[in-house]
């Protein structure tokens, strides 16, 4: 993570900067947070889920997908929904410098970082853009052709398996969770009916096995070894099944074992502390973004950056 981030006053008065203000507040904290994102490098290309932009500023999915969608038709950036990589186009300019003389050691610090990034649609742009002012030797070829943008600014259509964060308080590898079984019909018809509906204690019973089933799998495939199961243990499921529901227990339970938090890792993943957490853990899942302490440290801070920034330009509107 950098240490810091360069923002010129040309952000607010330049051309860019003024067809930002006018799509609104949304884009403009969105913009800040791509030219100061603790995921971010100084080339402004880099691999960032839009998920992660609403768990950092502390704000709904949606509206991070709304300043994000604003900030790619102003040109301020692109992004790759494939491969989850936004490109910020003139940030490498501000970052680095207009020009890098070519015995500039900072020439191979760029090449390297470029080296290093996720494959994306954007590789071939970025080095004809940058190829003169950097020295860059090596040029990286878009494997696949560009594509339209599907829609970042959907939530996920399907919870993948836990983002992996690097942080110094997680630095244990874990195992891709398998994919849970698809739910019982009994389980199915019941969610069919409708929140409303009273589910049959059978219905309950079903749902509790394949909860059981998604967690003890993926337990056995982090840990080598099957979870403890006991009256107490069965006592447990049942309450994560009522609390979270029939259709999407199995699903978390068999999420739950990837988690990186570092108290749930000391706490070997135990049933117990899932049930706990259980609505935390839900929408962990849900947006496939696992809050640890240090994202949690990094969203209260972009918060209230975002917060301020909010004032000011409350204050300015009612002037």
């Amino acid at each position: 993570m950098r240490d810091y981030a360069i923002i010129t006053p040309q952000f607010w008065i330049g051309q860019t900067g003024k067809a930002i203000k006018k799509a609104g507040i949304d884009a403009q904290v969105v913009a800040l947070y791509l030219l100061s994102s603790p995921h971010a490098n100084m080339l402004g290309l880099y691999h960032l889920p839009v998920a992660y932009i609403a768990a950092d500023i502390g704000c709904p999915l949606e509206g991070a997908s709304k300043g994000l969608r604003s900030l790619i038709e102003a040109g301020f950036c692109e992004y790759d929904d494939e491969a989850e990589v936004v490109w910020v186009h003139e940030m490498a300019k501000f970052q680095i410098g207009e020009s890098l003389k070519a015995d500039d050691k900072r020439c191979s610090g760029v090449q390297n970082q470029y080296n290093g990034i996720p494959e994306n649609r954007f590789l071939s742009a970025f080095f004809e853009k940058y190829e003169h002012a950097f020295n860059l030797k090596n040029k990286r070829e878009t494997e696949a052709p560009p594509k339209p943008l599907a829609s970042p600014f959907e939530a996920p259509p399907k919870p993948r398996a836990v983002n992996r964060i690097s942080e110094q308080e997680q630095e244990q590898e874990h195992k891709t969770v398998p994919e849970p079984a698809p739910l019982p019909v009994t389980i199915s018809a019941a969610v069919a009916a409708g929140p409303e509906a009273v589910v049959p204690d059978d219905v309950i019973q079903e749902a509790c096995k394949a909860t059981w089933g998604a967690y003890s799998t993926a337990y056995e495939s982090r840990y080598g070894t099957k979870p403890v199961r006991n009256a107490t243990v069965n006592s447990q499921v049942k309450q994560f099944v009522k609390r979270i529901g029939a259709r999407e227990s199995p699903a978390v339970a068999g999420w739950f074992p990837a988690h990186p938090g570092v108290f749930y890792v000391q706490k070997c993943h135990a049933f117990g502390v899932l049930l706990a957490d259980a609505e935390k853990v839900r929408t962990e899942w849900a947006t496939g973004v696992a809050m640890t302490n240090t994202r949690a440290r990094q969203s209260d801070k972009t918060g209230a950056i975002a917060g301020v920034i909010g004032e000011i330009m409350n204050d300015r509107r009612v002037a």
